[in-house]
């Protein structure tokens, strides 16, 4: 078995994966995390290394990578999703808080990485759909709890269609629902087209809206009726149905 290279230069730590390694799941990963020692380093690469293999193999991901990680100690949020519409796909960054406190979104952020989308409310859904499903750390926006459960209080009064008409990189949120009630609706959403209606059809939905370098595109409403058969009206209609009765 060959065993990945240690390379230390500059305050920056190399991970070389096997070479004949699937990409997906074992690539090239780097580490710039000047808070943290040597050894903490590893253990956080080989914490997203098992997240990044949980992702691939559910999501089917084929994103070759490298990744960078980048751990700051600063305010601000997670990301990867911005990293990637500017062109730096693969850059993730986390901040040291979230460390500190145990609670780092590692498989969202990745989920970014590998699945990137146009749409934001979708983008945000699946990242955090996943992120529970897969048994990621407990974060934001649920912090461990059911994401049903936690969106009910939002979804009554949550703008659906405002939210699906918002195009990476616009923040997910709006002047009536702020971020933390906008992630929990649209995890409980995605979790809800997938689980009731598949992944495949999920899937040919989220490609309909790539996420292009720089460029703006939601999709169109008429989407959801060429996947699904039904309006999104009727899709959220559902969807409130299921979880709050």
């Amino acid at each position: 078995m060959i065993r990945a290279a240690v390379l230390s230069f500059l305050g920056v730590v190399v991970f070389a994966a096997p070479a004949l390694a699937n990409q997906c799941t074992n690539p090239d990963i780097t580490i710039s995390a000047p808070p943290l020692s040597g050894s903490d380093q590893r253990a956080f690469v080989e914490k997203f290394r098992t997240e990044l293999t949980k992702v691939c193999t559910w999501w089917d991901g084929d994103f070759t990578g490298p990744y960078r990680i980048e751990i700051e100690d600063s305010r601000g949020t997670s990301m990867a999703l911005i990293p990637a519409w500017r062109g730096n796909r693969g850059q993730v960054i986390f901040r040291m808080r979230t460390i500190r406190q145990g609670n780092s979104p590692i498989t969202h952020e990745i989920v970014h990485a590998v699945a990137p989308n146009g749409n934001r409310f979708l983008a945000e859904g699946l990242a955090s759909h996943a992120h529970d499903a897969l048994g990621g750390q407990a974060a934001f926006p649920n912090f461990g709890n059911d994401l049903h459960t936690s969106a009910r209080k939002f979804a009554a009064d949550a703008d659906m269609p405002a939210l699906d008409r918002l195009a990476t990189p616009t923040r997910l949120q709006l002047p009536d629902l702020q971020p933390q009630g906008a992630y929990l609706v649209a995890g409980s959403f995605v979790r809800y087209l997938i689980e009731t209606h598949g992944m495949e059809k999920f899937r040919a939905l989220y490609a309909i809206t790539p996420l292009v370098e720089r460029g703006r595109f939601a999709g169109l409403p008429r989407r959801w009726n060429d996947i699904y058969g039904m309006s999104f009206e009727e899709l959220v209609d559902a969807w409130r149905t299921r979880i709050t009765g």
